[in-house]
């Protein structure tokens, strides 16, 4: 059963996800972009809680049928925002150093969360996983205005290493 709650959440997440990359390259500005990040960033952190009160297999299906859903949102706005952020010419790096952050944060979330999960119970896990996931969500919306002082974006070209001479 495992295996197709998985299913669910892959399949809905990779069957919406592009039209909502196409709605979002078609409209220009980040504010919209951030703001479908954040908001499925807390439907998908609202989540864990849902398994609390999941009682059928159906409530566990349906949790992440809505998970898959938020993500769709959360990974294109999440990937053209740090896209158009990038140094030129750094490219390769810039998203190396993106999923060495995700990995390390995931593994480093998983062994606490299983250590947590073998002494206090999943039902605290759950718990804190949506208060933590909550949080850093929130955050965001404290450095919002740093990130995007307009609704549309100028590229950030970055200083030569050499300087430019005149043959």
């Amino acid at each position: 059963m495992v295996g197709f709650v998985a299913a669910v959440y892959w399949i809905v997440k990779s069957i919406v996800q592009p039209f909502i990359a196409r709605y979002f390259d078609v409209k220009k500005g980040e504010k919209d972009d951030f703001n479908f990040l954040v908001g499925g960033m807390y439907v998908a952190n609202l989540i864990p809680l849902g398994y609390l009160f999941a009682t059928q297999i159906w409530h566990i299906f349906f949790l992440e049928f809505i998970r898959g859903l938020a993500m769709a949102c959360v990974v294109p706005t999440w990937s053209a925002i740090f896209t158009r952020h990038i140094d030129r010419g750094r490219e390769a790096f810039s998203w190396s150093i993106e999923s060495t952050a995700i990995g390390f944060a995931a593994g480093f979330a998983a062994a606490f969360g299983g250590l947590l999960a073998s002494t206090l119970g999943f039902k605290t896990v759950f718990i804190l996983v949506s208060i933590f996931g909550l949080a850093s969500s929130s955050v965001l919306f404290l450095i919002r205005r740093q990130l995007f002082p307009r609704d549309h974006f100028a590229p950030r070209i970055p200083p030569s290493q050499k300087p430019f001479l005149n043959p």
